[in-house]
């Protein structure tokens, strides 16, 4: 699908709204459009400047550019997270639908920074996080079945009875383990929208 036929096509799935707040099904296809997005402080110091995009299901979107061009700005803004103080303009449509903070029902977001309780296991850390992000549908033997699925994937399988650790304090996993770690957690969901910020050593430790 091109990008022009995505936003003919956008308001196919409208029937069958992926927002609805009752939805167990998470692995829905999602079809995000952003359209001229401005970011502004108190000040009037423009972020972001008519910034204009869309992301079709199946697709991988990397935004690109040197320190301080606004990645984290616009994926803050996508996520209508961050962003007191400062003025928003534009659109987000989630399947032809505007969406605000209600967009975070149809993603997750791998932050930049990690944040876990050192004292666990990997194993016991995405079990927790299994019983609050997964529906209530599932049984404790899915729920299983969904943590060892995503380890295996993401090869923490040899380290799912370490103890995550915290740098320079208690010893864990490695900085790589870690950072895959945080992505298992948000994609035990299977989010219809992921959003990563600063994910290439998740790649590079896939790569090598």
């Amino acid at each position: 699908m091109s990008r022009k036929e995505a936003k003919d096509s956008v308001t196919v799935e409208e029937q069958e709204p992926l927002l609805a707040s009752k939805r167990t099904d998470l692995s829905g296809r999602a079809c995000l459009i952003w359209k001229n997005i401005w970011v502004r402080t108190k000040s009037g110091r423009d972020l972001l400047k008519g910034i204009s995009g869309v992301a079709v299901p199946g697709e991988v979107v990397a935004l690109m550019g040197a320190s301080g061009a606004g990645k984290t700005t616009l994926l803050n803004t996508l996520l209508q997270r961050n962003l007191k103080g400062l003025t928003v303009e534009g659109e987000i449509l989630v399947n032809g639908q505007s969406v605000g903070k209600s967009v975070t029902s149809v993603s997750a977001y791998v932050q930049q920074e990690d944040i876990f309780v050192g004292t666990l296991t990997v194993r016991e850390h995405l079990m927790i996080q299994a019983r609050l992000r997964l529906p209530s549908s599932f049984s404790a033997k899915q729920r299983v079945a969904r943590v060892e699925e995503v380890m295996r994937d993401m090869m923490l399988d040899g380290s799912q009875n370490s103890r995550i650790g915290v740098p320079g304090i208690i010893k864990g996993i490695s900085g790589g383990e870690m950072k895959r770690l945080a992505f298992v957690t948000e994609i035990l969901s299977n989010p219809p929208i992921l959003f990563c910020d600063e994910p290439t050593q998740v790649v590079h430790e896939i790569i090598c």
